[in-house]
């Protein structure tokens, strides 16, 4: 004959337990997931912090390239300056050297023309020297006459230039006025002892002076024509 079994019927610790383990089970999800909130907010912090450095550190690479283009600027300019100032002192110097070159060439031209005069009697073409000009193809000539004579009598004289060279037919002799804009073939000067001429000249395309020929005549006297050839090469300074 089968046993009957009868058991107490406890309903309410069976809703107790049921209640306990469901309260269990939300504490530990809630922990769980408090936990991962709480390191993602961790995270976005510090990922915060770090974009907040990486600005700082950008805006500070953006202020030091800023300042490095200014600088860079500033040597640029201040090597413009330095290039034009250094351009400028080179030109000054050369045009100082020119002028040199120039006024030592002249003073041995008068240097030359003192030392013949010491040893000249009476009227002689003492010296003729002829310079380049800054436009090409033009000439200044400056011509010394001398008279040395015991008395300081004015006398009149004719001086007459000719130019010989090498032209587009062969030699060629080209006279004053050929070469000069006053269309003068002859000066009539009057001094006592020491005159200067100065003028210039420009010759034909094709033309090459090789020879300058003076003749240096004193009126009312007879036989007293002088005549000097000047090579070019030595007179053209």
């Amino acid at each position: 004959m089968p046993k009957l079994v009868v058991k107490k019927h406890r309903p309410l610790e069976i809703l107790l337990f049921c209640l306990l383990f469901s309260l269990s089970i939300s504490i530990l999800v809630w922990l769980l997931l408090d936990a991962t909130h709480w390191s993602f907010i961790k995270s976005r912090f510090l990922r915060g912090q770090e974009a907040s450095l990486l600005w700082e550190e950008n805006r500070d690479l953006v202020n030091e390239n800023q300042q490095l283009k200014d600088k860079v600027i500033m040597l640029e300019r201040l090597t413009q300056i330095d290039n034009k100032t250094a351009a400028r002192l080179q030109n000054e110097i050369r045009v100082l050297q020119d002028n040199l070159y120039k006024l030592t060439a002249e003073l041995e031209f008068y240097q030359g023309v003192m030392t013949a005069t010491t040893d000249s009697k009476g009227l002689n073409i003492q010296g003729l020297r002829v310079e380049s000009t800054d436009v090409s193809g033009i000439y200044r000539y400056k011509l010394i006459l001398t008279n040395v004579a015991k008395s300081d009598k004015v006398i009149n004289v004719t001086v007459d230039m000719s130019f010989e060279g090498l032209g587009k037919e062969g030699t060629e002799t080209l006279s004053l006025d050929q070469v000069t804009a006053a269309n003068v073939s002859e000066q009539k000067i009057s001094f006592k002892n020491f005159e200067r001429i100065e003028g210039s000249v420009t010759f034909p395309d094709g033309f090459k002076p090789l020879r300058v020929i003076v003749d240096l005549k004193q009126i009312g006297v007879s036989k007293s024509t002088i005549q000097r050839v000047f090579e070019w090469s030595a007179s053209a300074g």
